[in-house]
């Protein structure tokens, strides 16, 4: 039985979390749902969950944050553990990243998270990653047609690429089933933490892109 002082606590969080799974975009967010998540807009509890999905050793093989970014193992299962739908909005998202929270709504919890960011060299790019309970599902191929759903469905980009190191076939063959191909690029990118990787790039193009009623990043004006 649950503690008395508790249990009104999570029915409000519960709740909130069902009337925040909201499926269509505005001014305060983007989301859709695809495949077996909704994709968000994050509030801030929701993204802290996030960046703890991609906070593990085998994550930051391929991702190399700056050791800042990286959630400690003390933490992460804690943080994982966030009710979809709860915590206050996210107030400093990144200014050169539009960012959205996988969430599997049948088993109440994020599970990673996709962006489409501004590239090396200033185009539009997009990268995701699952949190470890999600990962050799084929679920990749989810995230990565969710970030090209980002793009051209609600951001208005006519195209959008996207970087593998080379080696992560696990990526590229996710990258490859959400529907883009291998093209030319340069031959090596810097990850956050300062290491140089040899590359494969991906591209997808859409010839009538749209734009949706949600929020719209500056560095993509233009």
């Amino acid at each position: 039985m649950a503690n008395v002082s508790e249990a009104p606590l999570f029915g409000r969080l519960t709740r909130r979390g069902r009337l925040m799974a909201k499926r269509t975009c505005d001014r305060r967010g983007h989301a859709f749902a695809l495949g077996r998540f909704l994709f968000r807009t994050p509030t801030a509890w929701e993204y802290a969950a996030a960046v703890a999905c991609g906070s593990d050793p085998a994550a930051q093989r391929w991702l190399g944050w700056l050791p800042d970014s990286v959630v400690e193992e003390s933490l992460r299962a804690e943080a994982m553990r966030v009710v979809p739908g709860t915590g206050p909005d996210w107030a400093t998202p990144d200014p050169h990243s539009v960012d959205i929270v996988a969430i599997d709504l049948g088993a109440g919890r994020c599970a990673g998270l996709v962006s489409v960011h501004s590239g090396e060299d200033g185009g539009p790019e997009t990268g995701g990653y699952l949190a470890p309970g999600y990962r050799g599902q084929g679920l990749g191929r989810d995230l990565f047609a969710a970030g090209l759903l980002l793009a051209h469905e609600h951001l208005g980009l006519f195209r959008v690429r996207a970087g593998a190191e080379v080696g992560n076939v696990a990526s590229g063959r996710s990258l490859e089933a959400a529907g883009l191909r291998r093209a030319a690029g340069p031959p090596r990118y810097t990850l956050p933490n300062g290491r140089v990787s040899e590359a494969w790039w991906y591209q997808h193009d859409s010839p009538r892109p749209h734009r949706c009623t949600g929020p719209q990043a500056q560095w993509l004006a233009g």
